[in-house]
């Protein structure tokens, strides 16, 4: 693949990771891709079959992950791991467990704000997202990272370092709860000694995890903040989001750097809160996948080439060498 002229070569620091990476895993989908996972020789790891997802955060515009999801089994495009923040840790997290895709739609399309979190004002935010719990055990086919049918990475942010936290192993539910502690609407979630809030905050497209979980190729797919702002905010949410996503905006080179295909579903329109309108978003995310598909099956050929070069691959990962991203909008 090709790299735009001013490709330039960044570093980015391991992200805190919590659980083994490998251990409890199973297989998941297969098409005319398949093959034995490739080994780069003895000492390196083999790299997975297919790709793997980098699921953004953005509340209700995130329901176009499933969209993307759904042009991605229609085409029987193999995912190999998937990593999300926020919204993108509780859908990965549901497809991951081998619910079914239709299910995971139906439910989204009568989510409300109320059926993840509950009014309550303390020092620490606006909200508790316990109720995510609920919603877990309802839609996910199980509990437990080490029970998924494709390997899951969950991002959070320890509020006491300002690093990315990547949890593997474990339960799922706090987890993605802390993913999806946005600042000063939801009270952080405590996981040990840590206190975590969303991941969004140092990892907005988690590029970096999905990378790590060792696929050939990271497809990211981002559906962020808007930064078409008109006007004065008008209440303490809009204030926290619109710092939160000029913070965003210069991130965007890094995570971008370790994919090797960004989608952008048209989700702009969409506000945060705009859980009445799933079908657009998942509309919004299947134009973006049915575009890109062409790409992704270039992506996915050049990794099964016997010529590619699987010990330079993962040897960039591992000391953090950044990728160009190819933008389809």
């Amino acid at each position: 693949m090709g790299f735009h002229r001013s490709t330039s070569v960044l570093f980015f620091q391991d992200a805190g990771s919590i659980g083994a990476g490998e251990e409890g895993w199973h297989s998941w989908r297969m098409s005319r891709f398949e093959h034995s996972a490739l080994s780069a020789g003895p000492g390196v790891p083999a790299l997975r079959t297919g790709i793997s997802l980098a699921l953004g955060g953005g509340f209700a515009r995130g329901f176009a992950h499933l969209g993307v999801l759904q042009v991605l089994e229609q085409n029987q495009i193999p995912i190999a791991a998937i990593a999300g923040t926020s919204v993108g840790s509780i859908l990965g997290a549901a497809y991951a467990s081998g619910a079914p895709l239709a299910r995971i739609i139906a439910t989204c399309r009568t989510l409300r704000f109320r059926d993840i979190a509950r009014w309550r004002v303390s020092r620490l935010g606006l909200a508790s997202n316990h109720r995510l719990g609920d919603l877990v055990e309802r839609v996910f086919e199980c509990r437990r990272f080490e029970d998924l049918r494709i390997p899951m990475a969950v991002v959070a942010t320890d509020l006491a370092t300002g690093e990315p936290v990547v949890f593997t192993q474990g339960n799922l539910v706090d987890p993605i709860r802390a993913s999806c502690a946005f600042p000063g609407l939801f009270e952080p979630v405590e996981i040990g000694t840590r206190w975590l809030a969303d991941g969004c905050l140092v990892s907005p497209v988690p590029t970096h995890a999905a990378r790590q979980l060792g696929a050939g190729c990271v497809l990211a797919i981002s559906v962020g903040i808007p930064d078409d702002h008109r006007g004065a905010p008008s209440n303490i949410f809009q204030v926290v989001s619109r710092a939160v996503s000029a913070a965003q905006k210069h991130q965007l080179e890094v995570w971008e750097r370790h994919a090797d295909l960004v989608l952008r579903p048209d989700v702009q329109s969409l506000a945060w809160d705009d859980f009445d309108r799933t079908d657009e978003a998942i509309e919004a995310g299947v134009t973006a996948a049915r575009n890109a598909i062409p790409r992704i099956v270039k992506l996915l050929e050049r990794v099964a080439a016997p010529a590619f070069d699987l010990t330079a691959s993962l040897e960039a990962g591992a000391q953090g060498r950044l990728q160009l991203a190819e933008v389809l909008r």
